[in-house]
């Protein structure tokens, strides 16, 4: 990468970040609306998990507390500070990327890096205004960490399950993402020998404890209260799921929609068919990954640093586009998640990354912003909303996806 393309690159996502923290969302923010209510509850007594019900991890409640700690102290208010602090974090990943993409020399890395600044400004309204920057950067800097050479040193092992464990304490969604990091970190062809395995569980078991140890001590068994509340939600309005139940209730007129919030659930006898499929499909779609992850692993012909790198990026992308599709609850920034990969994505050819590029854009653009929104009555053949036709585009580059990662070690480790 030139000097003066670099230099570009900085200047245009200082310029991004400028953007973005002055031109907050107008009308809706999870901080503002539930995030700085728990850290006032939790300032005045009330215990996460053991006195309230409380969704998120452990690692979530520093990050939910500190801002209010400034704003008490007199320095600023609490949404900006909890803003500034996703800044940071966002600085400090951009600067890991920066470094990791540099000195591999990856072909297409500074394609990578602006789609990434491009793509994070249209989704300006979702980025600071929650956990996922800081949950799926977690898990990438990890991948970055055992990517830098094909045999990591024990400390690189150690970050990268540090980082781990970090990410399942912001949310819980990335702990299936356990077996193929416990492979990546035996990255050899006679690596599962008795010894390794010891070698590495005992490294994922400190790190556990590094991160886990504190909060299970403080709270216990009350931990599980996060797990009865997000196994017992409904079927969330933005959901693929839900998508379907739309589609049905389109020629039954079954379906009623309950206005309260966070789910916004439909209601009728189509939803409670589709959420007992789903309690079905959504743990076989993990077994099924955790099952594919493990074969891919087994069917190496050549254990080089690209192979691990495309080996951790395809389960990653596997992983996330799968729970799209599958899981009960899908919100707008969710699509950060993709993003952190984005910019170390190895592509082979410009028409691979142009296709990838402007598939994502569309996925960003068609749910994080009213660019593309749909404001009229008409339906089509006088029975299909054209919205419905049009949030069906949210799905259907997903599904595509599904199958570009599942292919994507086959046809991007090699030289």
């Amino acid at each position: 990468m030139k000097k003066l393309l670099l230099s570009f690159i900085i200047f245009l996502f200082a310029f991004s970040r400028l953007f973005i923290f002055l031109n907050p969302p107008q009308y809706y923010s999870d901080v503002t609306a539930d995030y700085e209510r728990y850290a006032n509850m939790w300032r005045y007594g009330l215990t996460p998990y053991l006195e309230h019900l409380y969704e998120y991890p452990p690692a979530s409640v520093p990050l939910l507390s500190l801002p209010l700690t400034f704003d008490q102290a007199g320095f600023g208010k609490y949404y900006s500070n909890y803003r500034l602090q996703i800044v940071v974090i966002d600085i400090l990943f951009f600067l890991f990327l920066l470094q990791y993409i540099y000195r591999q020399k990856m072909k297409y890395g500074a394609a990578g890096l602006l789609g990434y600044i491009a793509l994070t400004t249209f989704a300006k309204d979702f980025l600071y205004e929650g956990l996922d920057l800081a949950f799926s950067a977690s898990y990438i800097a990890g991948v970055l960490i055992l990517s830098k050479q094909k045999d990591s040193s024990l400390l690189q092992i150690f970050a990268a399950w540090t980082l781990f464990w970090l990410s399942t304490a912001i949310k819980f969604l990335t702990f299936p993402l356990i077996i193929p990091l416990f492979f990546a970190t035996m990255w050899k062809k006679n690596a599962l020998t008795k010894t390794s395995v010891i070698r590495t569980s005992i490294i994922a078991c400190c790190s556990f404890l590094l991160v886990w140890g504190v909060p299970l001590a403080v709270y216990r068994s009350s931990l599980s209260v996060s797990f009865v509340h997000n196994f017992g939600r409904p079927i969330k309005y933005a959901s693929f799921p839900a998508h379907v139940i739309r589609w049905v209730n389109t020629f039954t007129e079954s379906e009623s929609q309950n206005m309260v919030a966070p789910d916004f659930e439909y209601v009728g006898p189509v939803s409670k068919q589709v959420t007992r499929w789903v309690s079905i499909i959504f743990p076989l779609a993990i077994l099924a990954f955790l099952i594919w992850s493990s074969v891919l692993y087994f069917r190496q012909k050549s254990f080089t640093q690209k192979s691990k790198q495309t080996y951790l990026i395809a389960t990653f992308g596997t992983y996330v586009f799968l729970l799209f599709i599958t899981a009960k609850t899908f919100s707008q920034p969710f699509h950060i998640w993709y993003l952190t990969l984005l910019p170390i994505l190895a592509f082979k050819q410009t028409r691979e990354s142009l296709l990838v590029l402007a598939t994502m854009l569309l996925l960003v653009v068609l749910d994080t912003t009213t660019l593309l929104a749909v404001h009229s009555e008409f339906k089509l053949f006088a029975v299909i909303p054209l919205g419905l036709m049009r949030d069906s585009l949210r799905f259907i580059p997903m599904f595509g996806f599904i199958w570009y990662f599942l292919r994507y070690h086959e046809t991007h480790s090699r030289p």
